[in-house]
């Protein structure tokens, strides 16, 4: 078979199963270049495919930082934490699915667990939920970040809490100050929709 009837074989092929003969052009096209040109060609290909991911990891954390801010509108949202940590600054790593503090509307539901222990909640820890009031969102300008706060009051829990969202993408600080004690509690996560969560909530128990 001559190599003209070849290349018309493949580009045949390549229209039945919508194959690209781009590729097979650019292969032989690179055979012909020189070591130094082919190396310079295979840097200039890994720049465009690094510059074409980190395209996409932006608009992806645009896409997730929108999201947070309509959940945020509508008042449900839930800061699913992968970190615990208190006023000392020391630092747990948690399961996201149980450790959690919710908005859903008017009500704030606040849990901690943990996957080896039983706990008062049935997940290894406590489940407690309130009223919210005071409800405060702000949004700093200059760096993008947004604010929000309220109090949220039940027979288990009176506390005061701040939610601080990134100013891109959706990892959020939140810390948790109690009313009439001075104990505080500090988590970080991602803030998703109530209904692209994947939390469960365990038993509250008044």
């Amino acid at each position: 078979m001559s190599t003209a009837i070849f290349k018309n074989y493949i580009i045949a092929l390549s229209l039945i199963f919508g194959i690209s003969f781009t590729a097979f052009a650019q292969e032989e096209a690179d055979q012909n270049l020189s070591k130094q040109e082919q190396k310079a060609l295979k840097k200039e290909q890994k720049k465009k495919a690094k510059a074409e991911k980190k395209a996409q990891a932006e608009a992806f954390e645009k896409i997730q930082h929108q999201q947070a801010l309509v959940a945020i509108d509508s008042q449900q949202f839930v800061l699913e934490a992968n970190q615990l940590y208190d006023r000392r600054g020391r630092t747990v790593n948690v399961q996201s699915n149980i450790n959690f503090i919710k908005v859903e509307k008017d009500v704030g539901v606040l849990q901690i667990g943990s996957a080896n222990l039983i706990g008062w909640n049935g997940v290894g820890g406590i489940t407690v939920d309130g009223r919210i009031s005071d409800w405060k969102v702000s949004k700093d300008e200059k760096n993008g970040r947004t604010t929000v706060s309220f109090n949220i009051m039940g027979s288990m829990l009176q506390a005061r809490v701040i939610y601080d969202l990134d100013g891109t993408g959706n990892y959020c600080n939140v810390r948790i100050d109690g009313v009439f004690s001075a104990r505080q509690l500090k988590m970080r996560g991602v803030l998703v929709p109530n209904n692209m969560s994947s939390t469960y909530e365990g038993m509250i128990r008044y």
